[in-house]
Order: C-alpha cells, then sequence, then structure tokens
C-alpha cells in the first residue's frame, strides 16, 4: 500500500508536469485547428515527455519496447476512447464549449490513466 501510495504522488506530479505541457499545447494548438486535431497533437507531444518520466521516475522500470508498447497503447486507449469520447459527450452532445470541456475531460483521464498504466506495468514486471 505504501509504494502505491508513493507511485500515485510521482504519477500526480509527472502527470502535472505533462498536464501542464498537454494544456497548453492544447489551447495553443486549438487556436489554428479543431479540438480533435489539437487533442491529439498536445497528447502525442506530451506523451513523449510523460513515458520517460513514468518508466524512470513514478515506477522506477527502464525502458524496454515491452513497456513502452505497454504504456503508448495505454495512452493511446486514454486519448482516442477516453479523452475523444467525453469530449464528444461534452462538447458535441451537450454543447459545452470545446475548451470549457477540456477540463473535466482532462480530470477524468487522469484518473483512469493512472489506472490502467500502473495495470500495464505491473504486468509487464
Amino acid at each position: 500500500m505504501k509504494e502505491s501510495i508513493r507511485q500515485f504522488t510521482r504519477f500526480a506530479i509527472v502527470g502535472a508536469v505533462c498536464t501542464g505541457i498537454d494544456a497548453a499545447l492544447f489551447y495553443f494548438f486549438r487556436t489554428l485547428t479543431s479540438y480533435q486535431v489539437s487533442l491529439v497533437c498536445s497528447y502525442i507531444l506530451s506523451l513523449t515527455v510523460n513515458y520517460f518520466l513514468t518508466v524512470y521516475w513514478t515506477f522506477g522500470t527502464s525502458s524496454s519496447i515491452r513497456n513502452l508498447v505497454g504504456i503508448v497503447s495505454a495512452h493511446l486507449f486514454n486519448l482516442f476512447v477516453v479523452r475523444m469520447g467525453l469530449m464528444y459527450l461534452f462538447a458535441d452532445i451537450l454543447s459545452i464549449d470545446d475548451r470549457i470541456a477540456y477540463i473535466p475531460t482532462l480530470a477524468i483521464s487522469v484518473v483512469t490513466n493512472f489506472v490502467i498504466i500502473k495495470i500495464i506495468i505491473n504486468r509487464l514486471r
């Protein structure tokens, strides 16, 4: 249990840094293109930073093809199922401005992302 708390704390710090990168890039790209394209571009760029911090610092493992595929798969699931699904729900179905809908979408996806990545990392050990 103590290890999970330490991992979640580190995950939250990494998440905060990468969320800042993601959000800044999302709002920047959003001035140029649709929320869908902005979401994908910002997420993939922040994922690069997130991967290395998550592997080495949060979970204390080393980089390998196996965990790269696992973590990137988890993030892509989070991006295309969780985030895109929530953005579609909030922005397209509930007619919330996508710049505002991004905020609860981001908050929900942080929690789901932690759970998914923790499961993958533990299976890869």
